[in-house]
């Protein structure tokens, strides 16, 4: 599988930019703690990612497959990346081959839209995330999301914000993926009521199902 141009999808991409998504005011220091260092370590292993995308996009279509997921009308969410957070750019590549309905997140006043990409769609980066101006798509089969850390029962340590906690929370029956380096991988991943547990995680190396 050939790796798409770097301005796939976008006639805007931003390199190397720095995260400033919104933090959470949680008092739990453990998941403040956990996020810090997780954080760091998944900055310096994306320093030297140069085929991890094309290999999480492999590991997608194969879970795709082998869960009977593939149809022309897959409608399939994806977040596009910011800062040291997987590249989904490969995967939307891959997908293309199979659905033209391909979604990507767009962060509008704190939350989250998915609206359809196309080749060439503008995506505009902001301090929150990017901004999409296409037509929403209400019900996705597939959410692909981006984490900070994982366990091996599928819970999601994400950034703090609780965008994707919301968004999860409104679609209870839809699939839900996490893209990740296997680095990001912990023990257990500490949880509150509020936290959706992913149906998979993907990572480079090999896929996790809950």
């Amino acid at each position: 599988m050939r790796c798409p141009p770097i301005n796939l999808g976008s006639e805007v991409v931003i390199h190397n930019k720095r995260s400033m998504r919104h933090y959470s005011s949680s008092t739990d220091k453990n998941k403040s703690n956990l996020r810090k260092k997780i954080i760091n370590l998944r900055k310096s292993f994306h320093k030297n990612d140069s085929e991890c995308g094309e290999a999480i996009s492999i590991n997608l279509i194969k879970y795709l497959i082998n869960n009977k997921l593939i149809k022309k009308n897959l409608k399939i969410a994806l977040y596009w990346p910011m800062g040291s957070e997987i590249s989904t750019k490969q995967s939307i590549a891959a997908l293309n081959q199979f659905t033209e309905k391909i979604l990507i997140a767009s962060t509008e006043n704190k939350n989250i839209k998915f609206r359809i990409w196309k080749p060439n769609t503008n995506i505009t980066p902001y301090n929150l995330g990017f901004i999409i101006n296409t037509k929403e798509y209400k019900n996705p089969d597939i959410i692909v999301c981006p984490l900070i850390a994982f366990d091996n029962k599928c819970n999601r340590l994400g950034r703090g914000g609780g965008f994707y906690d919301k968004v999860l929370n409104n679609y209870k029956t839809t699939r839900k993926i996490g893209f990740a380096y296997s680095i990001q991988n912990l023990n257990d991943i500490p949880t509150e009521n509020h936290d959706i547990k992913m149906d998979a995680i993907i990572t480079e190396k090999y896929i996790i199902e809950n």
